[in-house]
């Protein structure tokens, strides 16, 4: 279980840092954060947090394409499957 500053916490310092970070590592990041959350009201409210505090962080590292990825592919899977 990881709270909203820890998760953003862990991805400035990947970001501050410029490490490389699989797609495995941000997805079980964000896991850790939304996989306490009850209910797809409640975790689409949370990814929407984490999304609004991922802005504040460091848009030019190399970082940054591999977490927006994955956060967009919670996004698609809170949406549910296309119609």
């Amino acid at each position: 279980m990881a709270t909203l500053e820890q998760t953003l916490q862990t991805f400035e310092a990947r970001l501050g840092n410029e490490q490389s970070a699989s797609v495995g590592a941000v997805d079980e990041a964000i896991w850790a954060y939304l996989a306490p959350v009850q209910g797809l009201d409640a975790q689409t409210e949370a990814l929407d947090a984490l999304s609004t505090g991922v802005t504040r962080l460091n848009p030019s590292s190399p970082f940054m394409p591999v977490l927006m990825a994955t956060i967009d592919r919670h996004w698609q899977r809170l949406a549910g499957p296309p119609a």
